[in-house]
């Protein structure tokens, strides 16, 4: 199956589900929406062919982080609104994230990288989001998933959040430590 057919499956997956049963934007002053390098969303990859013609509130780029064996990853910049059906996965799904542990069990997290702009992930556990939303985003990356090259993504991803998690304890020890 072609990636574009399998990204809009997947956003038809998610079509009218939220993190909240009311509108996060109102929380956080649509943060996750400002347009900057900072708060730009990375494609998935593949999911730039939806995006061939983009929508006049996005632009894509690419980082400077490779993916071994794949090339650069894109990330969405958006201009500060959007037409919310035209959104990229990550926005979708945000602040969740996939997560496959070594046993290659898929887990639906909040993005632990979040924390410092969004007001969910910062403050909130995955179980008191809208429940809706959660299953939809888990049965649209089971669904992803059957595409190699997204779930080879969805594993370096998840080695990624292996290591910001373990930096972030390292750094929460030393600073309980110097803070006595």
């Amino acid at each position: 199956m072609d990636k574009k057919r399998l990204f809009r499956m997947a956003y038809r997956v998610l079509e009218n589900s939220t993190p909240l049963r009311m509108d996060c934007g109102e929380l956080c002053s649509k943060a996750c929406c400002k347009g900057d390098q900072e708060t730009g969303m990375h494609l998935f990859p593949g999911e730039e062919q939806v995006y061939a013609d983009p929508p006049s509130f996005l632009s894509i780029s690419p980082t400077h982080i490779e993916i071994k064996g794949h090339s650069r990853l894109l990330i969405a910049l958006c201009k500060g609104s959007c037409n919310r059906r035209l959104r990229p996965l990550s926005c979708r799904v945000f602040p969740l994230i996939p997560y496959l542990d070594k046993n290659n069990v898929l887990s639906i997290i909040m993005d632990p990288r979040a924390a410092h702009l969004c007001p969910i992930a910062g403050y909130t556990e995955r179980n008191t989001l809208n429940l809706f939303f959660v299953r939809n985003v888990r049965n649209a990356f089971r669904l992803l998933m059957h595409d190699k090259e997204i779930k080879e993504y969805i594993v370096w991803l998840s080695r990624q959040i292996d290591d910001f998690n373990q930096l972030k304890g390292s750094f929460d020890a030393k600073t309980d430590s110097t803070e006595r």
